[in-house]
Protein backbone atom coordinates (compact mmCIF):
# COMPACT_ATOMS: atom_id res chain seq x y z
CA UNK A 1 0.00 0.00 0.00
CA UNK A 2 1.70 3.57 -1.19
CA UNK A 3 1.21 7.07 0.94
CA UNK A 4 -1.13 7.79 -2.23
CA UNK A 5 -3.22 5.37 -2.33
CA UNK A 6 -3.89 5.36 1.54
CA UNK A 7 -4.45 8.88 1.59
CA UNK A 8 -6.98 9.11 -1.12
CA UNK A 9 -9.22 6.18 1.00
CA UNK A 10 -12.45 7.34 2.95
CA UNK A 11 -10.40 7.67 6.10
CA UNK A 12 -8.07 10.73 4.40
CA UNK A 13 -10.40 12.51 3.58
CA UNK A 14 -10.50 14.71 6.50
CA UNK A 15 -6.50 14.69 5.79
CA UNK A 16 -6.93 16.41 2.29
CA UNK A 17 -9.57 18.68 3.36
CA UNK A 18 -7.51 19.95 6.58
CA UNK A 19 -4.51 20.04 3.62
CA UNK A 20 -6.42 21.94 1.43
CA UNK A 21 -8.20 24.11 4.07
CA UNK A 22 -4.63 25.25 5.61
CA UNK A 23 -2.73 26.04 2.05
CA UNK A 24 -5.63 28.24 1.21
CA UNK A 25 -5.09 29.81 5.18
CA UNK A 26 -1.72 30.72 4.28
CA UNK A 27 -2.27 31.66 0.62
CA UNK A 28 -5.05 34.44 1.82
CA UNK A 29 -2.37 35.96 4.33
CA UNK A 30 0.73 35.23 2.10
CA UNK A 31 -0.56 36.04 -1.77
CA UNK A 32 0.12 40.18 -1.17
CA UNK A 33 3.62 39.26 -0.82
CA UNK A 34 3.62 38.30 -4.47
CA UNK A 35 5.65 35.53 -6.24
CA UNK A 36 8.80 35.59 -4.20
CA UNK A 37 7.17 35.57 -0.89
CA UNK A 38 5.13 32.50 -1.82
CA UNK A 39 7.90 30.65 -3.89
CA UNK A 40 9.96 31.16 -0.44
CA UNK A 41 7.18 29.21 1.90
CA UNK A 42 6.71 26.83 -1.12
CA UNK A 43 10.66 26.04 -0.65
CA UNK A 44 10.25 26.10 3.51
CA UNK A 45 7.36 23.33 3.20
CA UNK A 46 9.25 20.86 0.82
CA UNK A 47 12.45 21.04 3.04
CA UNK A 48 10.39 20.49 5.81
CA UNK A 49 8.52 17.58 4.11
CA UNK A 50 11.91 15.97 3.50
CA UNK A 51 13.37 16.87 6.58
CA UNK A 52 10.25 15.12 8.27
CA UNK A 53 11.02 11.29 6.68
CA UNK A 54 14.15 11.31 6.92
CA UNK A 55 16.47 9.86 9.75
CA UNK A 56 16.44 12.77 11.71
CA UNK A 57 12.67 13.22 11.83
CA UNK A 58 12.35 9.92 13.01
CA UNK A 59 14.60 11.06 15.96
CA UNK A 60 12.96 14.05 16.89
CA UNK A 61 9.63 12.57 17.01
CA UNK A 62 11.60 9.86 19.36
CA UNK A 63 13.12 12.50 21.11
CA UNK A 64 9.67 14.33 21.84
CA UNK A 65 7.79 11.09 22.79
CA UNK A 66 10.40 10.24 25.44
CA UNK A 67 11.06 6.93 23.69
CA UNK A 68 14.14 5.25 24.27
CA UNK A 69 16.11 2.54 23.09
CA UNK A 70 14.66 -0.89 25.17
CA UNK A 71 18.30 -1.75 27.39
CA UNK A 72 16.57 -3.66 29.84
CA UNK A 73 17.23 -7.60 28.65
CA UNK A 74 14.63 -8.96 30.39
CA UNK A 75 12.07 -6.06 28.79
CA UNK A 76 13.77 -7.28 25.49
CA UNK A 77 12.83 -10.96 26.05
CA UNK A 78 9.60 -10.16 27.16
CA UNK A 79 8.69 -8.03 24.18
CA UNK A 80 10.50 -8.81 21.24
CA UNK A 81 9.20 -12.74 20.68
CA UNK A 82 5.76 -11.11 21.23
CA UNK A 83 6.43 -8.66 18.56
CA UNK A 84 7.87 -10.36 15.62
CA UNK A 85 5.32 -13.09 16.19
CA UNK A 86 2.76 -10.43 15.09
CA UNK A 87 5.28 -8.74 12.75
CA UNK A 88 5.70 -12.09 10.77
CA UNK A 89 2.08 -11.87 10.33
CA UNK A 90 2.15 -8.61 8.76
CA UNK A 91 4.86 -9.17 6.52
CA UNK A 92 3.23 -12.13 4.89
CA UNK A 93 0.26 -9.97 4.38
CA UNK A 94 1.91 -6.89 3.63
CA UNK A 95 5.11 -6.74 1.70
CA UNK A 96 5.63 -3.31 1.66
CA UNK A 97 6.01 -2.95 5.00
CA UNK A 98 9.11 -1.73 6.60
CA UNK A 99 11.73 -4.49 7.09
CA UNK A 100 13.11 -2.96 9.64
CA UNK A 101 10.61 -1.94 12.89
CA UNK A 102 12.43 -0.34 15.83
CA UNK A 103 10.75 -0.68 19.15
CA UNK A 104 11.22 1.98 22.26
CA UNK A 105 9.92 1.93 25.08
CA UNK A 106 8.39 5.49 27.25
CA UNK A 107 9.26 4.97 31.08
CA UNK A 108 5.15 5.88 32.22
CA UNK A 109 2.80 3.92 34.03
CA UNK A 110 0.10 4.14 31.74
CA UNK A 111 -0.30 0.81 29.31
CA UNK A 112 -0.36 2.29 25.65
CA UNK A 113 1.52 1.25 22.49
CA UNK A 114 1.23 3.94 20.02
CA UNK A 115 3.10 4.02 16.38
CA UNK A 116 5.07 7.13 15.31
CA UNK A 117 7.63 8.17 12.25
CA UNK A 118 7.76 5.79 9.47
CA UNK A 119 9.08 2.33 11.17
CA UNK A 120 9.16 3.22 15.26
CA UNK A 121 6.43 1.81 17.48
CA UNK A 122 6.50 2.75 21.20
CA UNK A 123 5.65 0.91 24.23
CA UNK A 124 5.33 2.13 27.44
CA UNK A 125 6.89 0.27 30.88
CA UNK A 126 2.86 0.22 31.92
CA UNK A 127 2.20 -2.14 28.91
CA UNK A 128 4.90 -4.85 29.91
CA UNK A 129 2.66 -5.68 33.28
CA UNK A 130 -0.53 -6.81 31.41
CA UNK A 131 -0.46 -10.34 30.05
CA UNK A 132 1.19 -11.42 26.74
CA UNK A 133 -2.78 -11.75 24.86
CA UNK A 134 -3.25 -7.94 25.75
CA UNK A 135 0.40 -6.94 24.45
CA UNK A 136 -0.53 -8.72 21.14
CA UNK A 137 -3.48 -6.96 20.43
CA UNK A 138 -2.13 -3.54 20.93
CA UNK A 139 0.77 -4.52 18.90
CA UNK A 140 -1.02 -5.55 15.78
CA UNK A 141 -3.02 -2.29 15.50
CA UNK A 142 -0.02 -0.41 15.80
CA UNK A 143 2.06 -2.44 13.21
CA UNK A 144 -1.26 -1.66 11.05
CA UNK A 145 -1.05 2.46 11.37
CA UNK A 146 2.19 1.22 10.07
CA UNK A 147 1.21 -1.12 7.11
CA UNK A 148 -1.37 1.44 6.25
CA UNK A 149 1.05 4.26 6.27
CA UNK A 150 -1.30 6.27 8.46
CA UNK A 151 2.19 7.78 10.27
CA UNK A 152 3.20 8.81 7.13
CA UNK A 153 0.13 10.54 6.27
CA UNK A 154 0.57 11.98 9.59
CA UNK A 155 4.25 13.28 8.56
CA UNK A 156 3.07 14.70 5.83
CA UNK A 157 0.64 16.65 7.05
CA UNK A 158 2.14 17.52 10.72
CA UNK A 159 5.72 16.86 9.93
CA UNK A 160 6.03 17.90 6.47
CA UNK A 161 3.11 20.41 6.87
CA UNK A 162 5.08 21.89 10.54
CA UNK A 163 5.09 25.56 8.80
CA UNK A 164 1.81 25.72 8.00
CA UNK A 165 0.81 24.30 11.61
CA UNK A 166 3.13 26.46 13.03
CA UNK A 167 1.37 29.38 11.23
CA UNK A 168 -2.20 28.26 12.08
CA UNK A 169 -0.78 28.20 16.07
CA UNK A 170 0.45 31.94 15.40
CA UNK A 171 -3.40 32.61 14.01
CA UNK A 172 -4.92 31.44 17.20
CA UNK A 173 -2.39 33.56 19.28
CA UNK A 174 -3.24 37.03 17.24
CA UNK A 175 -7.04 36.39 17.55
CA UNK A 176 -6.84 36.12 21.46
CA UNK A 177 -4.30 39.38 21.19
CA UNK A 178 -7.08 41.01 18.76
CA UNK A 179 -10.09 40.56 20.91
CA UNK A 180 -8.33 41.21 23.88
CA UNK A 181 -6.54 44.07 22.35
CA UNK A 182 -9.57 45.30 21.37
CA UNK A 183 -11.89 45.10 24.43
CA UNK A 184 -8.71 46.79 26.74
CA UNK A 185 -8.39 49.57 23.67
CA UNK A 186 -12.56 49.96 23.81
CA UNK A 187 -12.71 50.89 28.03
CA UNK A 188 -9.89 52.81 27.64
CA UNK A 189 -11.84 55.00 24.67
CA UNK A 190 -14.97 53.93 25.19
CA UNK A 191 -15.39 52.96 21.60
CA UNK A 192 -17.41 49.71 21.80
CA UNK A 193 -17.83 49.22 17.99
CA UNK A 194 -13.98 48.47 17.99
CA UNK A 195 -14.18 46.45 20.72
CA UNK A 196 -17.06 44.35 18.82
CA UNK A 197 -14.92 44.15 15.53
CA UNK A 198 -11.76 43.03 17.24
CA UNK A 199 -13.83 40.40 18.66
CA UNK A 200 -15.50 39.54 15.85
CA UNK A 201 -12.81 39.26 13.65
CA UNK A 202 -10.96 37.28 16.80
CA UNK A 203 -13.58 35.06 17.01
CA UNK A 204 -13.84 34.21 13.00
CA UNK A 205 -9.62 33.07 13.38
CA UNK A 206 -10.10 30.98 16.27
CA UNK A 207 -13.27 29.36 14.08
CA UNK A 208 -11.21 28.84 11.23
CA UNK A 209 -8.32 27.15 12.61
CA UNK A 210 -10.84 24.54 14.91
CA UNK A 211 -12.71 24.46 11.78
CA UNK A 212 -9.23 23.15 9.95
CA UNK A 213 -8.20 20.61 12.93
CA UNK A 214 -12.00 19.07 12.81
CA UNK A 215 -11.52 17.10 9.04
CA UNK A 216 -8.33 16.05 10.51
CA UNK A 217 -9.63 14.46 13.42
CA UNK A 218 -11.92 12.76 11.90
CA UNK A 219 -9.29 11.00 9.52
CA UNK A 220 -7.48 10.18 12.23
CA UNK A 221 -10.57 8.25 13.98
CA UNK A 222 -11.48 6.56 11.21
CA UNK A 223 -7.93 5.24 10.33
CA UNK A 224 -8.44 3.76 13.80
CA UNK A 225 -10.81 1.41 12.73
CA UNK A 226 -8.99 0.78 9.83
CA UNK A 227 -6.47 -0.27 11.65
CA UNK A 228 -8.75 -2.30 13.99
CA UNK A 229 -10.00 -4.07 11.10
CA UNK A 230 -6.10 -5.21 9.78
CA UNK A 231 -5.53 -6.34 13.34
CA UNK A 232 -8.91 -8.95 12.68
CA UNK A 233 -7.57 -9.76 9.16
CA UNK A 234 -3.85 -11.08 11.69
CA UNK A 235 -5.83 -12.84 13.43
CA UNK A 236 -5.86 -10.97 16.58
CA UNK A 237 -9.19 -9.42 16.95
CA UNK A 238 -9.93 -11.14 20.00
CA UNK A 239 -6.74 -9.92 21.41
CA UNK A 240 -7.59 -6.53 20.50
CA UNK A 241 -11.03 -6.56 21.96
CA UNK A 242 -9.78 -7.68 25.19
CA UNK A 243 -6.62 -5.01 25.06
CA UNK A 244 -9.42 -2.17 24.29
CA UNK A 245 -10.92 -2.89 27.03
CA UNK A 246 -8.43 -3.71 29.64
CA UNK A 247 -6.65 -0.24 28.04
CA UNK A 248 -10.08 2.16 28.12
CA UNK A 249 -12.79 0.94 29.85
CA UNK A 250 -12.26 3.42 32.55
CA UNK A 251 -11.95 6.20 30.13
CA UNK A 252 -14.52 8.82 31.44
CA UNK A 253 -17.29 9.87 28.38
CA UNK A 254 -16.68 12.44 26.08
CA UNK A 255 -18.48 15.62 25.43
CA UNK A 256 -19.85 16.11 22.09
CA UNK A 257 -17.70 18.71 21.24
CA UNK A 258 -14.91 16.41 22.90
CA UNK A 259 -15.87 13.42 20.56
CA UNK A 260 -15.75 15.19 17.53
CA UNK A 261 -12.28 16.68 17.89
CA UNK A 262 -10.99 13.23 19.94
CA UNK A 263 -8.27 11.40 17.66
CA UNK A 264 -9.91 8.31 18.87
CA UNK A 265 -13.21 6.77 18.92
CA UNK A 266 -14.98 5.49 21.75
CA UNK A 267 -13.73 2.24 23.32
CA UNK A 268 -17.08 0.65 23.11
CA UNK A 269 -17.83 2.08 19.54
CA UNK A 270 -14.62 0.12 18.80
CA UNK A 271 -15.27 -2.66 20.56
CA UNK A 272 -19.03 -3.61 19.14
CA UNK A 273 -17.39 -2.66 15.34
CA UNK A 274 -14.62 -5.73 16.21
CA UNK A 275 -18.21 -8.24 17.26
CA UNK A 276 -19.72 -6.88 13.97
CA UNK A 277 -17.17 -8.59 11.70
CA UNK A 278 -17.61 -11.74 13.90
CA UNK A 279 -15.37 -11.40 16.82
CA UNK A 280 -16.38 -13.64 19.70
CA UNK A 281 -15.53 -11.36 22.84
CA UNK A 282 -17.71 -10.78 25.58
CA UNK A 283 -17.86 -8.21 27.72
CA UNK A 284 -16.41 -9.47 31.59
CA UNK A 285 -15.35 -7.75 34.71
CA UNK A 286 -12.02 -9.16 34.33
CA UNK A 287 -10.41 -7.73 30.76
Amino acid sequence: MNIAKNLFKKSGIGVIVFFLLNIMTVLIFFSGGGIQVLAVVFAIYIASIFAAFSPFGEWVLCFFAGAKKIKRIDMQKRIEPLFETVYRTAKMKTPGLADTIELRIVYTSDAKAYAIGRKTICITEGLMRLPDEIILGLLSHEIAHLAHRHTEIQLLIGGGNIFITVFILILRGIAVLIATGSVISAIRNRSWVKAAVGIVIGGIIWLWTKFCILFLSWSMRENEYAADAYAVQLGYGVQLAKALDATGRNSPQKSFLKALYSTHPNTHERIGRLQQMGIPYTYSIKA
